[in-house]
């Protein structure tokens, strides 16, 4: 099941959810209240952490959206090894627990070529993170030619990557592409000259705030 926009929560967070409530009655119906407890506990977060707000994509033509909400941790030059196997800008953003974890795409385009690395699970902040951890990027064309890379790496919490797409797939900017569950990270690694708007520290917004415009 994909997550869609007019979805509240994210189909992925349903096991969750349900499974949180669930234990948690037949916890209270054993008279076993701290276990109960923590159980409805996990529900209520679970419904939180698999939030799906809406978001008002940006029109500027050559703007480039954040895939994920967040914090800026990076911005420098770094070698790209899936696509471009070369040396880019790239833009990381750390997602903590609080933050929603779904993915969107940057730009409008097609999905080129799409590849999966298993890997570590150190946590997303480090940066060996986007050396070492399991991953999944994305290789998106822009109509103009324009190509971007956008990997998401699992964290020490995370294990599980979820890819809505296929290769051969029209993305729109800010349309939803995956989700990693329980803390993250997403690069983002441009090779064409960018304006940056954003800064060091700066909280972003998946598919709303824009990272940069192309010149």
């Amino acid at each position: 099941m994909k997550t869609k926009e007019k979805d509240f929560i994210a189909k992925e967070g349903y096991p969750f959810i349900m499974g949180g409530f669930a234990s948690s009655y037949l916890f209270y119906k054993k008279r076993m209240i701290f276990p109960a407890l923590l159980s409805a506990g996990f529900g209520t977060f679970s419904s939180f952490f698999f939030r799906n707000p809406k978001r008002d994509i940006p029109v500027m033509k050559h703007a480039l959206v954040s895939p994920a909400d967040g914090v800026v941790i990076s911005k420098e030059d770094s070698y790209e090894r899936y696509f471009f196997k070369k040396e880019t800008k790239r833009i990381s953003i750390f997602m903590s627990l609080f933050n929603v974890h779904i993915n969107r795409s940057p730009i409008n385009g097609k999905i080129i070529d799409i590849v999966y690395n298993k890997g570590k699970f150190l946590p997303a902040y480090r940066e060996k993170a986007s050396m070492d951890n399991e991953q999944n990027a994305f290789l998106i064309e822009g109509k103009s030619g324009r190509r971007i890379v956008v990997v998401q790496i699992a964290g020490m919490v995370a294990r599980r990557i979820v890819n809505y797409k296929q290769p051969e797939d029209e993305v729109k900017k800010g349309e939803i592409i995956g989700l990693i569950r329980f803390g993250s990270r997403l690069d983002v690694y441009v090779q064409d000259d960018i304006d940056e708007f954003v800064n060091l520290n700066e909280s972003v917004k998946a598919g709303e705030t824009i990272l940069g415009v192309f010149k």
